[in-house]
């Protein structure tokens, strides 16, 4: 993680004839704070599609003034984060300037925070990095520049993979997880193992994956009796990538899964798979749009016949799939729309569509939106019979369905006082529903 960050250097010394003695606030007791320095500050304001520790870099970066808009701000800071390669997570921030078009342009610059690294340690990070960038943008300006010598050393993917690596970038990553709620009438327990395994490296990516879950649940009726029912499920998942130039990908999937509550007692399907980016890959962390198509074998056994009377069947598919990631000022977009089909059969087909989405309108206004809504058409794997009551109530039998919809949708509008930097916690979540 440090490594990253090492090529930054700031002296000690030179930063602190860059700050103006106002900077450095007089404390008397434990929380009394002598302004030394009222005259505004930069402007930030951060933004990023998910959570990236806001209320700690506003009290770490409190020399800066803090904006609730991005209309009003002087600095956007855009924050990505994206899984690692090594099961971690990489940072990646971006600084725009929305009220300066003339201002310095930075490079974005990243973090690789490790498996198992705690939110206190990435959050510090973030901060070191968001810091580092104001500086440097505000040297480029002409502020103080001499003081400062940074150098920031930038390696290509082929130096990356030659570094000397025991494990020869393999990673695996065991979980074990449950959760479950209940009360005097009911139960409801979910228990899952599993593992994956993964290689990934600028040229190619492996990654292999499988796992084991068991679902529990338990109902009193009114007649005092207690009704209690048991499925399981399991998958396994294999894909591999290979680069071709800045926009192109080709590999293969394989997928298999078996499910007491969808009757498959065993399935499989997968084939070779191409995707294009109309981005270079390399802007990953601020915009993505990629096409992607495969196409291969479905087959299927049945733990119960289906409406067909079939106990196992093989088909040939195709599914296009459209993928869209932009984090930028406006706001941010993780969109996926995927179409399947099978090739014998083409009234069998499904359309599904999922997305998280925040857009700033203008000055306070914003909506967002998350939800999945698919077009069921390609249920094969239904149970012939008639789904029983009890199996409904326990949600261990999959019914027939034509679509399956579900959202959040917000809209919120804030004015008033333009600048948030103070934080103060006292009686937040003193209640359980607080967030």
């Amino acid at each position: 993680m440090a490594a990253v960050l090492t090529g930054v250097v700031l002296g000690r010394a030179p930063l602190a004839r860059a700050l103006p003695p106002s900077a450095i606030p007089e404390t008397s007791g434990s929380e009394s704070h002598v302004a030394q320095d009222a005259s505004p500050r930069l402007g930030l304001f951060v933004s990023c599609a998910d959570e990236c520790f806001q209320d700690f870099l506003r009290q770490e970066l409190n020399y800066f003034d803090f904006s609730r808009d991005p209309h009003r701000a002087d600095r956007v800071v855009i924050v990505s984060r994206q899984p690692s390669a090594s099961g971690g997570e990489r940072f990646t921030v971006r600084i725009e300037s929305p009220l300066e078009p003339a201002a310095p342009s930075l490079e974005p610059q990243a973090f690789v925070a490790p498996a198992g690294a705690t939110d206190r340690d990435k959050r510090e990070q973030l901060a070191q990095t968001i810091l580092r960038m104001l500086l440097l943008g505000e040297l480029q300006a002409g502020r103080q520049g001499d003081d400062f010598h940074l150098t920031l050393p930038r390696r290509s993917g082929e130096a990356l993979e030659a570094l000397q690596d025991p494990w020869d970038y393999w990673v695996f990553a065991p979980e074990m997880k449950a959760s479950g709620e209940g009360g005097s009438g009911y139960y409801f327990v979910n228990g899952d193992v599993g593992l994956t395994v993964r290689r990934v490296t600028d040229e190619h990516k492996i990654r292999l994956g499988g796992g084991y879950g068991q679902q529990w649940s338990s109902y009193l009726v009114e007649d005092g009796s207690r009704l209690s029912g048991a499925v399981g499920r399991w998958d396994a998942r294999a894909l591999y990538a290979r680069s071709v130039g800045k926009h192109f990908a080709l590999g293969g999937v394989a997928t298999a899964r078996g499910s007491e509550f969808e009757n498959l007692k065993g399935h499989v399907h997968g084939g070779p798979l191409a995707e294009w980016n109309f981005f270079p890959y390399s802007e990953n962390a601020s915009q993505q749009l990629r096409l992607a198509y495969q196409a291969g074998p479905w087959a299927n056994w049945y733990h119960e016949a289906n409406p067909a009377g079939l106990l196992q069947e093989v088909r040939p598919y195709h599914a296009l799939s459209l993928i869209a990631d932009a984090n930028q000022v406006w706001g941010s977009l993780q969109w996926i729309g995927q179409a399947n089909q099978f090739l014998d059969e083409p009234t069998l087909y499904r359309l599904a569509t999922g997305a998280i989405f925040s857009l700033r309108l203008y000055e306070g206004l914003a909506i967002s939106f998350e939800g999945e809504a698919s077009w069921v058409q390609d249920l094969i794997n239904l149970r012939g019979r008639p789904i029983t009551d009890d199996e409904l109530l326990l949600w261990t039998a999959q019914q027939p369905t034509d679509w399956i919809v579900e959202g959040i949708f917000g809209l919120n509008y804030t004015f008033g006082s333009i600048h948030n930097t103070i934080v103060n916690p006292r009686f937040e979540r003193i209640d359980l529903e607080d967030d």
